[in-house]
This record gives structure tokens, sequence and C-alpha cells, in this order.
């Protein structure tokens, strides 16, 4: 089942770099997630973000159907990738 394999490079990574934390990014949207993981944390966080990938015609949708804050980083995505804390 792919499923079972969906993160498996993923936790590899992490393991090979020490993360400490990670969360897969699903209903609360990037932001969301982010802020829950900066809110448990003993010392303080900084996030850099560039740039929020986005599948083709996603944000079409967003502004012209149907405002589900994607541009805000609040969308709620569905196996939406790993968030990950890094020492």
């Amino acid at each position: 089942c792919s499923l079972s394999r969906l993160n498996k490079s993923g936790a590899g990574l992490m393991v090979e770099h020490n993360a400490h934390a990670c969360t897969d990014v699903t209903g609360f949207g990037f932001l969301g997630h982010a802020q829950n993981l900066a809110e448990n944390q003993k010392e303080s966080v900084s996030i850099e973000l560039n740039v929020l990938p986005c599948i083709k015609g996603s944000v079409g949708v967003n502004d012209e159907v149907f405002n589900f804050r994607l541009r805000a980083g609040y969308s709620a995505e569905t196996s939406g990738g790993l968030l990950v804390c890094l020492p």
C-alpha cells in the first residue's frame, strides 16, 4: 500500500538529521501546524518561508470559487507533506 510507504524517505532523513518533532500538514494548513509546533517548543522558533508550493490551478480556485485560505497558509490539506523541527 502506498500509504504505508508515504513518509518512509522523510522518516529516514529525520533520523539522519536528528529531527526532534514532526507533523503532517493536513487539517490546519501549513501555518496552523507551524504555529502549533512553535507554541510547544522550549526555545524560540523562526520560520522562513519564501515560496508555498501549490498545485497548478489551486490558487485560481481559491481566489475565484471558494476561499479556503490557501494564500493565508491555513488551507486544510489531505496528506500535505511533513513539517519537521530540526536542532
